[in-house]
C-alpha cells in the first residue's frame, strides 16, 4: 500500500507503525475498531479497510475510515466498495456511532467519488496535508451522517 501508492496514505514505509507486528495484531483483534477485508478464490489479500472508533469521550461518536487499499490486480471488481460498505455495517451496528470520516488525496478523484456514491460529503481541504516524494499534497476531508445527532 504505503510502496503503490504514496500519496493516499498518511504512512511511510520509513516509520508506519503498522508495519510493526505487535501494532497490527494489536489492531486486528480489536473490536471496536475492525480492519475489513476481501480476498481472491486463491485467498490473496485483494482489499482492506479499516474503522476506527475514538477512544475519548467527547469524540466517541466519531469514527473513522483509515488504510483504504487495493491491490492494482484486483482493481476494477468493486472491492474498494465492498470493504468500506463492510466497515459502514460495523459502525452502524456499533452502538454510539453517530458519524464517519475520513480523508482522501486531492490526487485520487477516482477514490473521493467512490466516497461521494456511498454517501460522503467533502467539508473540507487541507493544503499541503502531506509532502511526497518532495510534492506536497492536499487531502479532502469527508464525512457520513449515521444519525441525527
Amino acid at each position: 500500500m504505503l510502496v503503490d501508492t504514496p500519496g493516499s496514505f498518511l504512512g511511510d514505509v520509513a516509520d508506519d507503525e503498522c508495519l510493526d507486528l505487535e501494532v497490527m495484531e494489536a489492531r486486528l483483534s480489536s473490536e471496536e475498531s475492525p480492519v475489513l477485508c476481501a480476498e481472491n478464490e486463491d485467498g490473496e489479500l485483494c482489499a482492506v479497510a479499516g474503522l476506527h472508533r475514538d477512544r475519548r469521550a467527547k469524540m466517541r461518536h466519531r469514527g473513522t475510515i483509515w488504510g483504504v487499499y487495493t491491490r492494482p490486480s484486483c482493481r476494477r471488481r468493486g472491492l474498494s466498495s465492498k470493504v468500506i460498505e463492510a466497515a459502514l455495517a460495523c459502525a452502524v451496528n456499533t452502538e454510539g456511532l453517530e458519524v464517519i470520516q475520513l480523508s482522501v488525496s486531492a490526487e485520487a478523484p477516482g477514490a473521493q467519488a467512490l466516497y461521494e456514491s456511498l454517501g460522503f460529503t467533502a467539508w473540507g481541504r487541507e493544503p499541503r496535508a502531506v509532502k511526497v516524494e518532495g510534492r506536497q499534497v492536499d487531502k479532502i476531508h469527508m464525512c457520513l451522517a449515521l444519525a441525527e445527532g
